[in-house]
């Protein structure tokens, strides 16, 4: 296309630029009245697009109150008997299947996770020279010589079965694998040895004393396995099983691991049963939904080298540790070891026995830190033990002192457990005696390996025990979910469950304002300034919108009682303009006379449908695509009619352009029609008036 240049007019003197434009200006006349009705069109659509909006809010708040559950809705309330605030007993919360009621509860016990911890070892990353295998909630765990206390708790990790193992640091050169069930509750934290190696023993996770793993009336059941075929070794993937004698109600039992499975141990059991001179069976295989196990009518076992404790009939038991200190002299008389009955001024020195006269300082702390300070002074007819009985007696009798076999004094805190035992025996040697006894130490330390107890919940609800494995209980009281905190047994806390009228009413006085909404954004669009008119003035599917939705909202309910089937029974009534008002007065008496039957005037049922529920059906029809509703196919009818009109002005628009176009090549070869011509005519002028081309 030319340029405005070309087209400036320079040699016809005529503007053509401005021409062209004012005669398209002309030809988008028709384009500018297709605009203008896609305006109209956009703006019926924006205000019908509000009313779908409105249209789903109230929807939202219909579905609230139009099914019984939405009345089905409690409050809970707690009070004690004593000065303790409830909300640190228990919380309670309530749900919709609720029953109004008062109960009376006491928190016995609260549900705890079992904890146990191993002895001290001086590294968490040195090897502990300890190896074989255990099982931890029934998953293998393989320990080899090299493995840290940090290698055993990153294996016990990655079975994920709901233990945690973590390295505690008790002091610079004091750490301690610690391991706790995630659960609470009873049997949620199992350890065994499933090797002949006590591994559990030699970490100090467990003593010497073993008990039942599961007890039943009758006897002792075993693990679960997941079948009866295969060997308990290739079951477990132990990486060395045990096998060898066991002892059953005092029969001996030869079981090999490595390739009995549990139909070769139950059969073993009995034949070595009946061969002992009993009849009938003490062993049975059994199975349920966990798998395959073996019962046993006795709790009479022995197991030395955890046959028994591998297949879960037998567990060995965490236990409290005493702490034991030694002095690092031994004490000689004569060049033998000391006895109790032994003269202290007998006893051998560098520079001469211990004289009588002299005085023996006793201090330390006792297991809960208190100070201990005594003086024992040395007579001629002065033992050992009378030294061993006077410790005792500055310590209260809270330790034992004995004499090993090789004259060390030994110290036995009497408590078992953390302890904080200190003991230092100062020989003063007033008369230049040279009595040592050097200084004390732990040899053994005190600590107990079970670091918390697993154990159950346990609360009192109107004289009734409950027992629950969690603090959240959900299952006694209908509806209602107990989330205990703290446990007091002296405290009996009353929980109240009451509707919850103050909800109901919130949501039907919403139902109503969301509907006023509706409506008044309804009623706005008749209304005219004087000037301008709404965009939806006249539209007849708004007034069919109006008419249907004033239909559902203030009809009465058919199919019930003709004394209660209408809003104004409850305080609902409406004024010219279709707007709703709540009398929350009416309402709140109404629902505590008569609940039912305000709920029968929302709700639907198989005999009727209640005002939410009608609205709620009245709006899925007239919004739903996929069944044409008219609100829906209205709007859609707006949107394909702006497509149209885009589509059509897109169209004029590439005619005009063409237009434009073609105008512009018409004038460009028109001026220059007219240039070629002013040039003929200035040459014809100088041929015939040649002198003026010698001015």
């Amino acid at each position: 296309m030319p340029n405005e240049f070309a087209l400036s007019g320079i040699a016809s003197g005529m503007d053509w630029s401005s021409l062209i434009e004012k005669i398209m200006e002309i030809e988008h006349r028709p384009v500018d009245l297709l605009e203008q009705k896609k305006n109209d069109y956009q703006n019926k659509l924006s205000a019908w697009q509000d009313i779908n909006t409105k249209l789903l809010s109230l929807k939202t708040s219909a579905e609230t109150i139009s099914e019984e559950t939405g009345f089905d809705v409690y409050t809970t309330s707690l009070s004690s008997d004593s000065g303790v605030n409830p909300e640190d007993i228990l919380l309670a919360t309530s749900g919709n299947d609720a029953v109004p009621g008062a109960y009376s509860i006491k928190v016995l016990s609260l549900a705890q996770s079992e904890g146990i911890q191993s002895k001290t070892f001086s590294s968490s990353t040195s090897s502990l020279n300890i190896s074989g295998d255990i099982l931890v909630n029934g998953d293998l765990v393989s320990i080899s010589s090299s493995d840290s206390l940090v290698d055993i708790a990153g294996k016990i990790n990655n079975l994920n079965n709901g233990v945690i193992a973590s390295v505690i640091r008790i002091s610079d050169d004091e750490y301690r694998l610690s391991i706790t069930s995630e659960e609470t509750g009873t049997s949620k934290l199992t350890l065994l040895n499933a090797s002949a190696n006590n591994v559990l023993q030699s970490l100090g996770l467990a003593g010497s004393t073993k008990g039942i793993l599961h007890r039943t009336s009758g006897g002792a059941i075993s693990n679960h396995f997941s079948d009866s075929t295969t060997s308990i070794g290739t079951l477990l993937s132990l990486s060395s099983p045990p096998s060898g004698t066991v002892q059953i109600a005092g029969v001996n039992v030869s079981i090999d691991l490595s390739n009995d499975n549990l139909q070769d141990i139950v059969d073993n059991i009995n034949t070595s049963w009946q061969n002992a001179g009993n009849t009938g069976t003490i062993a049975q295989l059994e199975q349920d939904s966990n798998g395959y196990y073996i019962s046993l009518g006795t709790t009479n076992l022995i197991d030395s080298n955890n046959i028994l404790e591998t297949l879960g009939l037998l567990k060995s038991d965490p236990e409290s540790v005493a702490e034991v200190q030694k002095n690092d002299v031994a004490l000689t008389s004569g060049g033998n070891p000391v006895t109790t009955s032994t003269l202290i001024t007998a006893i051998d020195t560098d520079t001469g026995g211990p004289k009588a006269g002299e005085t023996i300082t006793i201090s330390g702390t006792d297991h809960d830190g208190n100070s201990i300070q005594s003086q024992f002074t040395i007579q001629d007819t002065s033992t050992v033990g009378d030294l061993l009985t006077a410790i005792e007696d500055a310590f209260n009798n809270t330790v034992t002192a004995t004499l090993t076999s090789d004259g060390y004094i030994q110290i036995t805190d009497n408590t078992s457990g953390e302890s904080q035992l200190s003991i230092n025996l100062l020989a003063n040697n007033e008369q230049g005696g040279a009595l040592n006894f050097g200084q004390f130490s732990a040899v053994v330390e005190g600590y107990s390996m079970q670091t918390s107890s697993g154990q159950d919940a346990r609360i009192e609800v109107n004289g009734n025990i409950i027992v629950s494995d969690s603090n959240t209980i959900a299952d006694v009281i209908p509806g209602v979910t107990l989330n205990l905190k703290k446990a007091d047994p002296n405290t009996t806390i009353t929980l109240n469950v009451e509707r919850d009228i103050d909800t109901i009413v919130n949501n039907i006085k919403s139902f109503f304002d969301t509907a006023n909404d509706l409506i008044r954004y309804i009623n706005d669009q008749y209304e005219f300034d004087g000037r301008n008119a709404k965009p939806l003035m006249g539209d007849q599917t708004l007034q069919m919108l109006k008419m249907d939705l004033t239909d559902n909202l203030r009809l009465p309910v058919s199919g019930l009682d003709s004394n209660k089937n209408f809003l104004s029974w409850i305080g609902v009534t409406t004024d010219n303009s279709g707007i709703f008002s709540v009398d929350e007065e009416t309402l709140r008496e109404k629902l505590s006379t008569n609940f039912q039957d305000v709920v029968n005037l929302f709700v639907s049922s198989d005999t009727s449908t209640g005002v939410a529920a009608r609205v709620d059906n009245f709006i899925e029809d007239v919004t739903d695509s996929l069944n044409n509703g008219y609100v829906y196919t209205h709007i859609d009818t707006l949107n394909n009619n702006i497509s149209k009109i885009d589509e059509e002005i897109e169209d004029m628009e590439r005619s005009l352009e063409i237009k434009r176009e073609s105008l512009y090549q018409q004038y460009y070869a028109l001026e220059q029609f007219i240039a070629q011509m002013h040039q003929t005519t200035n040459w014809l002028g100088l041929q015939f008036n040649p002198s003026s081309n010698n001015r």
